[in-house]
């Protein structure tokens, strides 16, 4: 799962370089454009937005995974119990 979403990733920045080079050297060219204006505060927003989903999703599996954690511990804890009171 990580190996694809680092595939995507990979994909998401070279496809922004990719973008954001182009639109520099339209930027350059034709610096009082109001379209172009509007376009480069899109893809701003963009290249902020993506990389905090990113960081939400990676905030979400390790609480998933710590939640999991606890849960089988506590699963664990519980049949000992349950075992040496052979309940």
């Amino acid at each position: 799962m990580d190996k694809i979403q680092n595939l995507h990733d990979m994909e998401y920045y070279a496809n922004m370089l990719l973008m954001t080079g182009i639109v520099k050297k339209w930027a350059e060219a034709k610096p009082d454009n109001p379209d172009l204006k509007k376009l480069i505060a899109a893809l701003l927003k963009v290249t902020v937005y993506v990389p905090r989903l990113q960081n939400d999703i990676m905030k979400y599996k390790m609480a998933l995974s710590e939640y999991r954690y606890d849960k089988n511990k506590a699963l664990l804890e519980l049949k000992e119990i349950k075992e040496k009171y052979e309940l």
